[in-house]
């Protein structure tokens, strides 16, 4: 090869390079708007916001890459990094203490999406394993209050949970509301259990869903009352052929893959959309609340996104607070998200904050230590 060949070679290769940086440069940018921009207007910030990690990464790589090269285009995505600095601060904890304060009383907390517990048996093997399992999980936890969404009750001949909770834990109270009940024994919702008496209950409704809702108890705590929310937020839906459409690009029929593309951005850009909504009915609930809060569920969103923000107003994320490290929560096809949260007042102080890392659901449990300030 020539040297000129083979110097049009190398500028061409450089030139490719930059337009890849480039492009991955404005992925992540248009991610920053996703918080602010509601995808009632705009869909593509919220869609690109789900996989924050992936750009943030390839840009990382991309500084790396050029400084290894000696080359000046580092800036380029270093400064795109740096613009984001906020945003990156809500995805990753920096706190180190473990140790709890004994002296202090600490009301720990646990929030789990328990997908029914698998009654449905998506998991091979399955009868009341999965129901027994998160039952002695959340017995060794021993928490005070505990939130569970795609929370499902059947009658005492047919998969019971509730009576078989009380019985393996502390607690005495529960604030059960059912979305949905099917042949008088099969019921679909939400559910919060506390060994502080629940002195008021309500729920919080979204017009846009038959599938999704709220609801909130308040618990009293010696003499201080705190308003416990406890929300799942609309879910993509996916369906399994959905998960699988990867196979269909060996599929010589472009029509087909052009189709069931459109389905699954149908699907996505309606979820977001309908979170939305729910998400200013949220902000509103815990508005009103005459108590401090403390709010946990499945928003089906990331810290990157229009409903994170508009719920998260004016309040303490305890994860960002007292974990540590990137903490998804998603344990299902795209496991670098976070989408289970804990939220709370000013007034209550998170003094521990894990995740726990158990295959029980396609969610994994979250838990922390409260301190009413």
């Amino acid at each position: 090869m020539t040297k000129k060949k083979s110097s049009f070679l190398i500028v061409g290769v450089k030139m490719l390079l930059l337009l890849i940086n480039a492009l991955f440069i404005l992925l992540l940018v248009l991610t920053y708007l996703a918080p602010h921009i509601s995808p009632e207007l705009f869909f593509l910030p919220s869609m690109l916001g789900l996989f924050y990690p992936v750009w943030l990464i390839i840009n990382i790589l991309f500084v790396i890459f050029w400084l290894i090269r000696l080359k000046y285009y580092f800036i380029f995505s270093l400064a795109a990094l740096i613009a984001g600095w906020n945003v990156h601060l809500k995805n990753i904890a920096f706190n180190f203490r473990t140790n709890i304060d004994a002296s202090t009383q600490n009301i720990k907390f646990v929030s789990y999406n328990v997908r029914l517990f698998d009654q449905f048996k998506w998991s091979e093997g399955q009868d009341y394993f999965t129901r027994d399992a998160i039952f002695s999980f959340i017995n060794q936890q021993s928490p005070d209050i505990i939130n569970f969404q795609e929370f499902f009750h059947g009658n005492d001949s047919y998969f019971p949970t509730i009576g078989p909770f009380l019985q393996t834990q502390r607690t005495t109270y529960y604030h059960v509301d059912y979305v949905k009940i099917v042949d008088d024994k099969k019921h679909y919702g939400l559910a919060t259990f506390s060994r502080f008496p629940i002195v008021g209950k309500g729920a919080v409704k979204f017009d846009n869903s038959t599938s999704n809702s709220g609801i909130y108890s308040d618990i009293l705590i010696n003499k201080d009352t705190i308003r416990v929310f406890n929300f799942h937020l609309e879910s993509i839906r996916l369906s399994n052929a959905d998960y699988q459409y990867v196979t269909e690009f060996i599929d010589p029929d472009f029509h087909s893959i052009s189709s069931t593309s459109q389905v699954i951005l149908g699907k996505f850009k309606n979820a977001f959309i309908k979170r939305a909504e729910q998400a200013r009915i949220v902000a509103r609930a815990v508005q009103q609340s005459p108590y401090p809060v403390i709010i946990s569920g499945d928003f089906n969103d990331t810290p990157v996104s229009y409903v994170y923000r508009q719920i998260s107003a004016g309040l303490q994320d305890a994860f960002l607070e007292a974990g540590l490290g990137y903490g998804s929560t998603y344990a299902g096809g795209l496991p670098f998200i976070r989408i289970d949260y804990v939220l709370h007042s000013n007034t209550i102080k998170a003094e521990a904050f894990e995740r726990h890392k158990v295959f029980y659901s396609d969610h994994f449990p979250v838990a922390g230590y409260f301190r009413l300030r």
